[in-house]
C-alpha cells in the first residue's frame, strides 16, 4: 500500500461532503475516538443512554438469544454518504450488563458500533468514510498496525485491534461501486495468525455409459474455491485393483477424475493428496472417499 499523508491532501474533500439533516439526535458530524466512542455515545454507554442520544433505533434485531434486541440500527433517512452510493446509518451492539446476552433492558451496554455512509464522522487519525471509498492506502498509512483479511474475493477488512477500530470495504461483483462500513470497539490483542490450508469439500461420483466420473471440489481455509490444486487421487475398481488419476481445479474450485471402460460394480475414489503452493493439504477437515455402484 502506498504511504499518503492526510493533512492537506483530504480538506477540498470536505465541500465534497452530504449535509445529512439527523434523524432524532444522530449528529451528522464529529469526532470518532477509536476503541472508546463515536459522536454522542461511547462503548459501554446503557441502551437507555444511547437512546436518549439518538432516539427510537429505526429497527432492532435479535442475535444471542430471542426477545433479546441485541443488535439495533438507527437509519437518517433519506440522506446518503460517500458520494450518495450508501444510506447513512448506524448500529450498535449489546450484551447485558454483566456481560450475559442482551435482554433489551434499559441498561444493556454497547460492546461495538459501526456506520455507514456518515462521512461527517472523523476519527482522531483523520479517517471518514468517504476518504477511505476513495482511498484505502490513506487508511493503511494510517493504521499501520491493523491486519487486513479478506472474507470474499470482494470484501476486504483492516482491524487495528489495538486502537479499536475496523475499515471494511465492500464492493459486490459486476458492480463499479464500493461502499465502506467502519466499527469500533474495545481494543484487544489480535488473533493468532492465519494458517492457510486446503480441503476437499466434497466428492461427487456419477457414471456415464462406460465412464465413471468423480468431481471433486477444493476450499481453502476461508471457504473459497481454489483455482489451480493438483488433486492426486486412486480409483478403486470392483476386481480390487487401483488405479492413479490427478487433475487440476478449475476457477469453480473443480476437477472431474474420470474412469474410462468401466463395467458393472463398485468404484470406490480416494483422495490421495491435494497440493497448493504455500497451502498444505488439510487432510482431518476434508471428504477423502467416495463410493458408486455401476449398475450397467
Amino acid at each position: 500500500m502506498m504511504k499518503k499523508t492526510i493533512a492537506g491532501q483530504f480538506i477540498g474533500a470536505m465541500s465534497l461532503l452530504v449535509t445529512l439533516p439527523a434523524i432524532a439526535d444522530v449528529p451528522a458530524y464529529g469526532t470518532v475516538i477509536e476503541g472508546q466512542s463515536v459522536p454522542g455515545v461511547a462503548l459501554g454507554s446503557t441502551r437507555e443512554h444511547v437512546e436518549a442520544a439518538y432516539g427510537t433505533p429505526t429497527r432492532c434485531s435479535n442475535v444471542e438469544a430471542s426477545g433479546d434486541a441485541a443488535s439495533c440500527t438507527w437509519i437518517l433517512e433519506d440522506n446518503y454518504g460517500q458520494g450518495g452510493q450508501v444510506q447513512s446509518q448506524v448500529s450498535a451492539r449489546f450484551r447485558g450488563p454483566g456481560g450475559d446476552n442482551a435482554s433489551n433492558d434499559p441498561n444493556d451496554v454497547v460492546t461495538s458500533i459501526s456506520w455507514y455512509g456518515i462521512d461527517g464522522w472523523f476519527t482522531t487519525a483523520g479517517i471518514n468514510t468517504f476518504i477511505a471509498v476513495n482511498d484505502p492506502d490513506a487508511v493503511f498509512a494510517v493504521y499501520p498496525d491493523g491486519i487486513e483479511t479478506h472474507s470474499s474475493l470482494f470484501n476486504m477488512t483492516l482491524t487495528d485491534y489495538g486502537n479499536g477500530i475496523s475499515v471494511s470495504w465492500n464492493s459486490p461483483y459486476l458492480s463499479s461501486t464500493t461502499s465502506v462500513r467502519m466499527a469500533l470497539f474495545t481494543p484487544r490483542d489480535p488473533p493468532p495468525p492465519r494458517e492457510p490450508s486446503v480441503n476437499v469439500s466434497g466428492i461427487n461420483l456419477s457414471n456415464y455409459k462406460r465412464q465413471v466420473i468423480g468431481e471433486v471440489r477444493v476450499l481453502n481455509d476461508l471457504n473459497w474455491k481454489v483455482y489451480g490444486a493438483l488433486v492426486y487421487a486412486t480409483w478403486t475398481l470392483p476386481n480390487g485393483t487401483t488405479q492413479a488419476v490427478q487433475g487440476t481445479t478449475d476457477g469453480f474450485g473443480l476437477v472431474a477424475l474420470v474412469l474410462n471402460k468401466a463395467r458393472k460394480g463398485t468404484y470406490i475414489l480416494t483422495i490421495d493428496d491435494v497440493v497448493v503452493e504455500d497451502h498444505p493439504f488439510d487432510s482431518d477437515n476434508s471428504v477423502l472417499s467416495a463410493s458408486i455402484v455401476k449398475k450397467r
